[in-house]
């Protein structure tokens, strides 16, 4: 099968282009022929990790019209492929997935990176005097209106998880063409080593219980929140270390504020190899303020899961599902520091804990984040959206 992926999100350096190309990566290693478009030269991204890539614009003006520059694309690549399977950033995006199945005969399948959120949520006053720049356009692209604007036009839509399906089914797309399959996160930048052989390859202390975090500074992240709890926990846990691995994307002054004073106990690392640094940690924090414009799920808890990484993130409903009333991780309420120390000591100190929490991650990442069963999953999707001419071609060869 001709597949193309497609996604016209601006930046390499992104969890949206990191499933798009993990899904890819499994799906030719069933047989399929497999393009990438977006708005960036996309030549190598299914062969290399996105760490050794170029991050993209920053600017919000750029972006934008990168973003719409990439639609004529689409429509172009997507009549040289059997499917197209077109990932944009929310529901308020799904006019995209019209125009481009209304300038292509190629059934057109439409994911969606995250999900909307209530402006309440959003543009809460304190959020706006904090990082305006984040929330506005955040709100800009969650917005609702825009979903129930659409026609939902395409041959199929994918979600990850019944809270976006029933989401979607509100804004009014049709139940019938509506599938729950997880985004894929690759096993091959996840290859386990030895916790020591990981410390001496990033450079980090030894002897040290290391909670660490990975990723955007941008304020949705919460890692200063993250910062403001350590500050709390290594008073009772003097062998505690920060460990944070920072993209170059967001401000980390509002990070290093909570943190003066403790430099013997953070160590500042740059972009990293994400399972040689998740084989380094006692802890992972994930302290999201909210879900809307995270990856769905967010690719890090998952690949967390896959690592056998001991996890703290925020209960929200998105993660509540993912999470789900298994071991697999410790749950607090976002923005509360001293909830999230206390859920960290806890993995510090709790060595049986830790050792359930990392057998039940590795479980739920065997069944049911697989990638190679859930390429299987997006390619029986992929097949009952082909004219049956082309199915009855398909089973006569794999007979």
């Amino acid at each position: 099968m001709e597949i193309c992926l497609a996604s016209l999100h601006p930046k390499v350096l992104s969890g949206q282009i990191d499933s798009l190309a993990g899904l890819g990566r499994a799906l030719t290693r069933r047989g399929h022929a497999v393009t990438l478009v977006a708005p960036f030269n996309t030549d190598g991204l299914l062969d290399r990790s996105l760490i050794s890539l170029d991050a993209g614009t920053h600017r919000l003006t750029g972006a934008a019209l990168k973003m719409i520059k990439t639609i004529p694309q689409v429509i172009a690549a997507a009549k040289e492929a059997d499917v197209l399977h077109l990932a944009l950033p929310t529901p308020a995006f799904s006019w995209v997935g019209d125009v481009v199945q209304a300038g292509t005969a190629t059934p057109v399948m439409v994911s969606y990176e995250g999900h909307l959120a209530p402006a309440r949520q959003l543009l809460r006053p304190s959020r706006l005097r904090r990082s305006w720049r984040t929330y506005l356009p955040l709100w800009g692209v969650n917005n609702g209106m825009f979903g129930r604007a659409t026609r939902y036009a395409a041959a199929r839509y994918v979600v990850s998880s019944d809270y976006q399906r029933r989401e979607l089914a509100a804004l009014g797309a049709p139940a019938e063409r509506l599938d729950v399959l997880s985004n894929v996160v690759e096993e091959e930048k996840l290859v386990r080593c030895a916790p020591d052989l990981a410390r001496r390859q990033l450079g980090l202390p030894e002897g040290k219980k290391l909670i660490g975090y990975i990723g955007h500074f941008n304020d949705v992240k919460g890692v200063d929140v993250l910062a403001t709890a350590f500050a709390q926990l290594v008073r009772r846990q003097p062998e505690a270390h920060l460990v944070l691995a920072w993209s170059g994307q967001g401000n980390p002054e509002p990070v290093r504020a909570p943190l003066a004073g403790l430099d013997g106990h953070v160590t500042w690392l740059g972009k990293v190899h994400v399972g040689t640094f998740l084989c380094a940690l006692d802890a992972l924090a994930l302290p999201y303020r909210c879900t809307a414009g995270q990856g769905a799920y967010p690719s890090l808890v998952i690949e967390a899961l896959h690592a056998g990484c001991p996890l703290v993130t925020s209960r929200l409903p998105l993660l509540e599902e993912l999470l789900g009333p298994t071991e697999t991780a410790l749950l607090c309420a976002p923005e509360q520091p001293a909830a999230l120390a206390a859920q960290l000591e806890t993995l510090l100190v709790d060595e049986q804990r830790t050792a359930r929490m990392r057998a039940a991650q590795q479980l739920v990442a065997r069944h049911r984040f697989a990638p190679d069963v859930l390429a299987l999953h997006y390619e029986m999707i992929y097949e009952a959206m082909l004219p049956a001419a082309i199915q009855d071609v398909g089973a006569t060869v794999a007979a």
